[in-house]
């Protein structure tokens, strides 16, 4: 069974197909096409993206290039079986393990960058979409549409947007940060400066420093900046932020 999912979603110029078996309605393969010279980049970004993480994972992402005209690329990449999702409105206390997992499989597919300002970036590791997990706690980073090694982008900030995304969510639930989440964010940011892949360029005031990066360079994002929940956290909340993470950093 095929359907397609979006077009053209969050300002990408791509199709997006899923294939599911036709009894178990399991995702089987993703395909996503272009005929646009954005969309086109795009997916090359993709394919760069999957071989630079197979080449630091343990578990890899299979693809196919099916097409490759000057008009038109498609990329067939087989869905990961028995890798899921976590639900965006699932508390805090709950995504808490899943966060410390993502940060750990941060920490040691970027262990070769430790202490460099810049590394590869993936620029989209939501944990509603583009991080996975399996029932033995392994992970698994998807959807590498940003991935560029030309741009300088700030080592960790990746990471950071993951923790801000979910501090979103939470204030939008409470309109508060509660005091074991804050406690959280400032750890998984101490763990992270820790393990030296935390760049000097985003060390200092780190929230309002990762916001002035990306506010600063959007044309990474190719259009799709909008989707990042990060960005619409109030100055409040990131100025209280920043000061729990003065406290400890």
């Amino acid at each position: 069974m095929k359907y397609i999912k979006s077009v053209h979603r969050h300002g990408s110029e791509n199709f997006l197909l899923i294939v599911k078996n036709d009894k178990s309605l399991e995702p089987t393969n993703i395909i996503k096409a272009s005929t646009s010279i954005s969309g086109i980049k795009s997916i090359i970004s993709e394919c760069d993206g999957i071989n630079w993480y197979n080449n630091q994972s343990i578990n890899k992402i299979e693809y196919n290039l099916e097409k490759k005209l000057d008009t038109y690329y498609r990329i067939n990449i087989k869905a990961n079986s028995g890798f899921f999702n976590i639900n965006p409105n699932t508390d805090y206390s709950k995504i808490k393990k899943y966060l410390d997992l993502t940060i750990n499989h941060y920490i040691k597919i970027w262990q070769n960058y430790k202490g460099n300002e810049y590394s590869p970036f993936h620029g989209d590791l939501s944990l509603v979409g583009n991080v996975m997990f399996n029932s033995k706690d392994e992970v698994l980073f998807v959807d590498w549409e940003q991935f560029d090694l030309n741009v300088e982008m700030p080592t960790g900030l990746d990471i950071v947007i993951t923790l801000m995304e979910n501090i979103y969510y939470e204030v939008t639930r409470f309109k508060k940060i509660k005091k074991n989440v804050m406690e959280h964010f400032v750890n998984s940011i101490d763990n992270l400066n820790d393990a030296k892949l935390l760049s000097p360029l985003i060390v200092h005031n780190t929230i309002s420093s990762t916001l002035n990066f990306v506010n600063s360079n959007l044309d990474i994002w190719k259009g799709q900046h909008l989707k990042l929940p990060a960005l619409k956290l109030s100055k409040n909340i990131v100025k209280e932020i920043d000061n729990a993470i003065s406290k400890v950093i």
